[in-house]
């Protein structure tokens, strides 16, 4: 007999990931996860990840990025594209594009910080397959 994947159970993971959004690793480690927000928010309309998202639009925009920054972190975080790549299509070099950054999540987790804004807590469920194998007898 030959073998065949079954899928027999579907089950899912859940994981909790704190952001300090007072700091820029926050802020960052926040933008890298900005996709799996927007999934939250839409496909499961989980009102933290909405409230999270809305707080960072404004946080952005009340951060006065200049153009440049915020070019880069459009194209890092919201296109997912490498420092290099973004530094092509802002016409900077690779060096440039990661000022840039540093600069605007600096900007970004300042005006966290005027809010006394702290920690925020995310929970993602991801959905996993689980599939089994039987091998020739």
């Amino acid at each position: 007999m030959g073998t065949c994947a079954v899928d027999i159970e579907k089950g899912s993971r859940e994981y909790t990931v704190k952001y300090a959004l007072n700091t820029v690793g926050g802020v960052r480690r926040l933008l890298r996860d900005i996709h799996r927000l927007r999934s939250a928010r839409f496909e499961r309309g989980d009102y933290a990840a909405s409230d999270i998202l809305l707080d960072l639009d404004t946080a952005i925009q009340r951060a006065n990025l200049t153009v440049r920054q915020r070019q880069a972190v459009y194209y890092v975080y919201e296109e997912d594209m490498r420092h290099e790549d973004a530094a092509g299509v802002v016409g900077v070099d690779r060096s440039a594009i990661t000022k840039l950054l540093d600069r605007a999540l600096e900007r970004i987790a300042t005006v966290y910080s005027e809010w006394n804004y702290g920690e925020v807590i995310a929970t993602y469920t991801e959905e996993i397959e689980n599939t089994n194998e039987e091998g020739d007898e």
